[in-house]
């Protein structure tokens, strides 16, 4: 009896709450004090407070303060003894307080503190006038404040979407929304609450029954007995025997059919698939993916695209066929769907339209085409729904079950309609931990942690707005968040250099994306990374480049030039050598007064021809030059390069070391030897081989002077 009391007393303040819906503003949600004194609506849809003379503005959820230098106020010449405002153009707001005026700027939302220079006596004469006064609340208003039994009503000032704000004098704001309908609450033995419970629930030990693609229907008995059985008939076919491993489920929750031949089942500890046909079980395709976050299954429901929804204690899960696969029912993509009301999903129906909606531990929640969580402003208990007590009625109504004895039933197309996305509006600014009236075009390298707080300012229904945003220039992809609180708060820390661009955007009930809020802004870099602090850098490293290539090639031609050196002195060195050797040896070596094979094989054609020629007297330096293809001069010029004598002299010298060699080796007489050589006259040989070795012929020939002859 006592349950039964306590549930009614809940169904009749969840009622109170569907009939009433308002929300209140206190000093815990930001205004400066409970005294409200005027609310007047902006052109962006935020409303400013005056709290006797301290301001303050809303930012979709709360308050934000917003600063007013009193000293700047303009004090009036008589005391006042009523409110007022007046509106200059769309931008520049006039407000009246019992001692002063004031000049708020709607665009750049802040006080102006030049107003003695823009007030004029025939603007000051209207603002005092009695057309500036704040409107008397109408009839209409005044039903709406008695029926909230709000006392103490200093203010009452409507909004665009039809809400009214109340201001009261001691205990901050009311807020009416705009009249909607409303959902239906139904308690006690109503027929609803037993439709509802009754949409897949059986009584007795019959857990559920689910018809099949071949006419029979599938049961469950005593929660975990599958069998099949023909419509209207007792005769049952048990599954047990046949198939061991379904006792390996303990509570056996639904069934789903899935095509022809597999029909889903979902338990409290897992779920699988049976094949109707050839009395098997097959794994359900991600269930893997699915039991990462639980595997007590609550409920599930194909849809008209052929997508599955798979509800668990823990998320909603979209299984949507892969199309590059034949057998459609073995293969699905899972997505885990986020943004619900709550994770923990009781019930899935599909509504006269095609649309999923979702029955949770904490409410209701509309799925497609996009989701809509619904809670106490739309007039729904915020409590746990029962699991799969949700059904479709023929009028088109939803109903959905609760604990307690209590049903909810609405009108899908009544309840949310067509409601048309909202441009964003960015309320709050906030750099390096300061708020800011409004953010500047241009930040400094230090001002790079900034947060942004936006909203549609729909303050009616915020939980039916989504949102996404990304800051261009930093990110490509959207960020999406629907916390359902009417006000969006995103923080970006150490921010580079550069240009950026803050995108917002808000979809509602329609699913599409409303206009697109655009905030450009532009980090200057430090002076070390500007244009002109690189430009010297590059300027300083070229420098630095050719300094240490100069180096290089310093260093480098140094060491040719030691290098070349070097060789110039061991070339000399082998020039001395091969001159000493061709000066002093009686045998000439042609890779003896040569040091490379070029000249060596010149030195061996030289010598041949001289060989070939040793006796003709006549042969001489142009005849030499004529045998080696080469002119006087080039022969001259090597031969002075090599051993710096003349192609005459070298030609003398040949045949004088070979008279030496003739002299020590035979016994032939000086003449013959002198003829063999080729010269004229004995006489001549003698004084030419005297000044050759410094001894005549005949001396050269003694045992003490004898020569080291070989032949050439």
């Amino acid at each position: 009896m006592t349950k039964r009391v306590t549930a009614i007393l809940g169904a009749l303040f969840l009622m109170t709450i569907v009939m009433t819906g308002h929300r209140r503003w206190t000093v815990t949600d930001g205004l400066p004090t409970g005294e409200i004194r005027q609310i007047i609506e902006l052109p962006n849809g935020q409303m400013l407070v005056n709290c006797e003379g301290v301001f303050c503005l809303s930012n979709g959820q709360t308050f934000d303060a917003c600063s007013c230098d009193q000293s700047c106020a303009y004090p009036l010449p008589h005391f006042n003894d009523s409110y007022g405002h007046i509106w200059q153009g769309d931008s520049l707001l006039w407000l009246r307080d019992l001692y002063h005026i004031y000049l708020f700027d709607a665009r750049n939302y802040r006080f102006r503190t030049d107003i003695r220079a823009v007030l004029s006596d025939t603007l000051q004469q209207r603002l005092l006038s009695a057309s500036a006064d704040a409107p008397v609340p109408t009839a209409s208003q005044f039903r709406v404040i008695d029926s909230l039994d709000v006392q103490d009503v200093t203010v009452a000032t409507p909004d665009r979407q039809g809400g009214l704000w109340i201001g009261t004098l001691n205990s901050g704001i009311v807020y009416q929304p705009p009249r909607r309908v409303m959902p239906e609450i139904h308690t006690g033995s109503d027929t609803l609450i037993g439709l509802a419970r009754g949409a897949t629930l059986r009584v007795g030990s019959t857990t559920f029954v689910v018809p099949l693609p071949d006419g029979r229907v599938l049961r469950c008995d005593s929660l975990c007995h599958l069998n099949y059985a023909l419509p209207e008939s007792p005769q049952r076919q048990p599954l047990a025997e046949q198939l061991p491993a379904l006792r390996n489920y303990r509570i056996m929750v639904g069934a789903c059919p899935l095509d022809e031949r597999w029909v889903a089942i979902y338990t409290q500890n897992g779920i699988f698939r049976l094949d109707i046909q050839a009395d098997t079980l097959a794994p359900f395709p991600c269930a893997e993916e699915i039991e990462r976050h639980s595997n007590k299954y609550n409920c599930l429901l194909k849809d008209s695209l052929g997508r599955l929804w798979v509800g668990t204690q823990n998320g909603l899960f979209c299984l949507s066929p892969n199309p590059d696969v034949q057998n459609a029912t073995s293969s699905y993509t899972c997505r885990r769907v986020e943004g619900l009301i709550n994770n923990c999903i009781r019930s899935l129906v599909v509504d006269a339209d095609g649309r999923l909606w979702a029955g949770t531990s904490y409410g209701i929640s509309r799925i497609t085409p996009a989701i809509i969580n619904l809670g106490t402003d739309d007039g729904f208990p915020a409590i746990a729904m029962m699991d799969r007590a949700a059904v479709l009625l023929p009028d088109g109504r939803l109903v959905f079950a609760a604990g307690g004895g209590l049903a909810v039933a609405f009108q899908p197309r009544e309840l949310i309609g067509s409601e048309e996305p909202a441009p964003v509006v960015v309320t709050t600014t906030i750099i390096n931990g300061e708020r800011v009236q409004q953010l500047p075009a241009v930040l400094s390298h230090s001002q790079n942690y900034i947060t942004f707080e936006f909203s549609t300012l729909n303050y009616a229904t915020p939980s039916h707005d989504r949102y996404r945003y990304r800051m261009r220039g930093l990110e490509n992809e959207w960020n999406f968040c629907n916390d359902g609180l009417g006000l969006v708060r995103v923080s970006y820390k150490a921010l580079s250099p550069g240009d950026y661009v803050l995108e917002v955007q808000a979809a509602s009930a329609s699913a599409d994306w409303g206009p697109r809020t655009e905030i450009p802004f532009t980090i200057t870099p430090p002076w070390w990374l500007t244009w002109w602090a690189k430009f010297c850098y590059i300027l300083l490293t070229l420098a630095g480049v050719v300094s240490l290539i100069n180096l290089y090639l310093s260093k480098r031609k140094a060491k040719l030039e030691r290098e070349n050196e070097q060789r110039v002195n061991r070339l000399f060195e082998l020039r001395e050598e091969a001159r000493h050797q061709f000066a002093e040896s009686v045998n000439i070596a042609a890779d003896k007064i040569s040091i490379n094979a070029e000249e060596e094989k010149m030195v061996e054609n030289m010598l041949q021809a001289i060989k070939e020629h040793l006796d003709d007297e006549t042969y001489n330096a142009d005849q030499l030059a004529r045998d080696l293809a080469m002119s006087r001069a080039s022969l001259y010029k090597k031969l002075q390069t090599m051993l710096g004598i003349t192609p005459t002299d070298f030609i003398r010298n040949v045949r004088l070391k070979r008279a030496a060699q003739l002299l020590a080796e035979t016994s032939l007489n000086i003449n013959e030897i002198a003829a063999q050589v080729g010269f004229a006259t004995p006489r001549n040989f003698s004084t030419q081989f005297k000044k050759m070795f410094g001894m005549t012929p005949s001396e050269y020939r003694e045992p003490s002077g004898g020569g080291e002859g070989a032949p050439l």
